[in-house]
């Protein structure tokens, strides 16, 4: 079963993993982790009327975005995973090597998608390698970022600080109040759906 997850490693990803396989006793293959060269030179810092211009400068500081992702897909959640590239016919080969190359630093394989203009044969390549990656489970280490049984204040902070990265969680007077009363409604151990801000 193939599915869907949403945006990002972090939103989509983390209550995929989080919530949904935990609730539904689910447990991953691998992951595909979908990215463009264009929104990666977005990140950079490339105005949208100039992203089909070669430019390794921008993709180079946009590709943090990519990796970070990558990181908690591999090392916070244990699962393997390939980087799918949604080729556009502006992408240069330079561009796509660069992308692979840094993918490659974390033991990641790229692989393209040109399933837009080849049909099915634009995609053989793709599956193949989440065949592989889903057969192969000397990579697979599959782990959730919190215990469903800590308190939602340790909870919040595993998904703050290992997943999006922060430093910490400061938890306002009026959110200690909900906190305590979930917890005497005996919701504290359920899974935790953080929103992003």
């Amino acid at each position: 079963v193939i599915t869907e997850a949403g945006f990002g490693a972090d939103l989509g990803a983390e209550k995929f993993f989080d919530i949904k396989c935990r609730m539904a006793g689910l447990k991953p293959d691998a992951v595909v982790l979908v990215a463009t060269v264009r929104a990666l030179k977005y990140n950079g810092g490339v105005p949208k009327a100039e992203l089909g211009a070669e430019n390794l400068e921008a993709l180079e500081r946009g590709l943090p975005n990519l990796l970070k992702h990558v990181e908690n897909i591999t090392q916070v959640y244990g699962l393997p995973c390939v980087v799918a590239i949604n080729a556009f016919p502006t992408d240069t080969k330079a561009e796509l090597d660069l992308v692979e190359a840094k993918c490659k630093e974390l033991g990641v394989n790229v692989r393209l998608s040109e399933v837009w203009a080849k049909g099915g044969e634009g995609g053989v390549a793709l599956a193949d390698e989440v065949v592989k990656l889903a057969e192969d489970k000397s990579q697979d280490h599959f782990q959730f970022v919190y215990d469903a049984e800590d308190t939602i204040e340790n909870k919040l902070n595993a998904i703050a600080t290992k997943v999006y990265r922060a430093d910490g969680v400061t938890i306002a007077p009026a959110a200690k109040k909900q906190i305590q009363q979930l917890t005497e409604l005996g919701f504290d151990k359920m899974p935790i759906c953080m929103a992003k801000t």
